[in-house]
């Protein structure tokens, strides 16, 4: 099978099976309450937007950012009602302005007629370097997460302040090194998508009454899966170059 149609076949499948997905897990926890249903439906139109995002993301198209805009507007919401600070902070504080510098950094460094990005591979010499910025916001993410969740008055629960952390510093380092366009980003964007898959889907255990969980939680099945498929592509997409 030529890569071209592997390639469409496998978006195909992403979005057509986290759309269905979502609007089955929308229509089978309509029963909630008001709030709940409001939440339900924003958290499935963000997911919808966040998978698009991904998925033109893994095949290097710049519009990537225009959807991920969209996806990080509604997720805020939902880490809002969850409790979740620190990615709170991530998303609204850094994430929402990086969707537009990853936008003109892209157009920097440069593009294809397609509007694909020319992938890099990130030198040797800074993995040290990123391995430390990942230690030092790992520590400064999970001291903020424990002590905001403190202050507010909430329950600290460490597998939930741990995995705060370790989602948002993923998230964090993986996105310098998206706006750099280096394919080494996709083993983080893996970290980042575990890490939310086993929050998410302990969500409901530690806080009764989480119906909305559910669709965060097959957005980051659907991430996870086309995250394996990033890695194969870009590094394709920097060889070729």
């Amino acid at each position: 099978m030529k890569e071209e149609r592997f390639n469409k076949i496998f978006n195909a499948f992403i979005l057509a099976g986290m759309s269905v997905c979502v609007v089955l897990a929308t229509i089978f926890k309509m029963d909630s309450g008001s709030d709940g249903r409001i939440l339900l439906l924003v958290s499935a139109v963000g997911a919808l937007a966040g998978v698009a995002s991904t998925v033109l993301a893994a095949n290097g198209s710049i519009w990537n950012f225009l959807f991920g805009l969209i996806d990080v507007c509604f997720y805020s919401i939902i880490l809002f009602k969850n409790g979740q600070p620190a990615q709170l902070c991530l998303h609204l504080l850094y994430i929402l302005p990086m969707e537009f510098i990853g936008f003109f950094k892209w157009r920097r460094v440069g593009l294809r007629e397609n509007n694909t990005i020319k992938a890099r591979r990130l030198p040797a010499k800074y993995w040290i370097n990123v391995s430390m910025l990942f230690l030092v916001v790992f520590l400064v993410s999970s001291g903020i997460s424990y002590n905001m969740l403190k202050l507010a008055g909430a329950g600290i629960v460490p597998v939930k302040v741990l995995l705060d952390a370790i989602i948002t510093t993923g998230n964090i380092v993986a996105f310098v090194l998206m706006a750099g366009a280096y394919a080494e980003q996709w083993y983080l964007w893996v970290v980042v998508n575990i890490g939310s898959i086993l929050l998410w889907g302990l969500t409901p255990i530690l806080s009764p009454g989480s119906e909305y969980a559910v669709i965060p939680l097959i957005k980051y099945i659907f991430y996870m899966i086309n995250s394996v498929n990033g890695i194969r592509i870009w590094y394709k997409l920097s060889k070729a170059e």
